[in-house]
């Protein structure tokens, strides 16, 4: 199947007249019409249904039109996209982003860029926190959102916000019978703590740690585990309790209640990490457009 077999069905399928598409593309009638066949041959299926007054597709042919037409506004928009980066006309802004993130208000922020920039390419990489301010150092990423805090010259860290802690119980637990008001450590000295993830050096296990250390808090028993959705997961399963960002209540609701987690500072930064030296008109709009959204 070749491109023009596409081009000349698509104007057949427009003038439904073998001479008027013939013109249209500027071919003979004799080849045109032979393309056709060809094309009809090679799918083993009748797409114009010759004996009709007027002449009409058949379903197969309606099929084949949309879809033939999918591909061919494609190809011209892979052409157009890749001259305008060419010459510096088509912006692409890449994140990388640490996985908890994605639950919280980012999905609005890649919303209202999509609709404010419809020619802005964008590219989301879902990584560790580590990894995701490493990629902006070395120019493989444009913009970081992370809970990680670092100290480096060339990087602009901004804080969007401070998301509040959460504590998230079995559903039939005993207290989660007074969700969602504040609960404290001191209530939950019986339970089994699920921590996540298995790095202590992560940023958000480091928020937790401390918290234990500043209230003078021991867990009775802890488990690991890599993701917080595996942690979610043995909340359901009656397994013990874990302490997450807000806005995963978003997430997982029907199986798990969530209360405020009311220790002082009970809270994790959401940080906007870019290069000082890349700062571009992009970067410096979402900037702007993640402190209203975040606000």
């Amino acid at each position: 199947m070749e491109l023009r077999q596409l081009r000349y069905f698509q104007a057949l399928a427009r003038t439904l007249s073998f001479t008027r598409a013939a013109a249209a593309v500027r071919v003979a009638q004799p080849p045109f019409s032979r393309q056709i066949t060809q094309l009809e041959a090679e799918l083993s299926t009748v797409l114009i249904d010759r004996t009709a007054r007027p002449m009409r597709l058949t379903p197969a042919g309606e099929f084949f039109r949309d879809n033939a037409q999918e591909i061919l506004t494609r190809l011209e928009n892979l052409k157009s996209d890749t001259r305008a980066i060419g010459q510096n006309r088509l912006r692409t802004l890449r994140f990388s982003v640490e996985p908890s993130v994605l639950y919280g208000r980012f999905s609005e922020l890649i919303r209202q860029l999509r609709a404010s920039n419809p020619r802005l390419q964008i590219r989301v990489a879902e990584m560790t926190a580590d990894l995701a301010i490493e990629r902006v150092r070395t120019d493989e990423a444009d913009i970081a959102i992370t809970r990680l805090k670092v100290r480096d010259p060339d990087l602009e860290q901004v804080v969007l916000r401070e998301e509040p802690l959460m504590v998230a119980l079995p559903l039939n637990h005993q207290l989660a019978k007074a969700a969602p008001a504040p609960i404290l450590f001191s209530e939950l000295r019986e339970e089994t703590f699920i921590l996540f993830p298995t790095d202590p050096a992560a940023p958000f296990r480091r928020v937790l740690e401390g918290l234990f250390v500043q209230q003078n808090f021991d867990p009775k028993e802890t488990v690991d585990t890599s993701e917080m959705q595996a942690a979610l997961g043995l909340v359901a399963a009656d397994c013990g309790v874990s302490v997450v960002p807000a806005a995963v209540q978003r997430m997982r609701s029907d199986d798990v209640k969530y209360r405020a987690l009311g220790e002082p500072g009970a809270v994790s930064p959401i940080i906007m990490t870019y290069s000082r030296s890349r700062e571009t008109d992009v970067v410096r709009a979402v900037r702007k457009l993640l402190a209203k959204i975040s606000a």
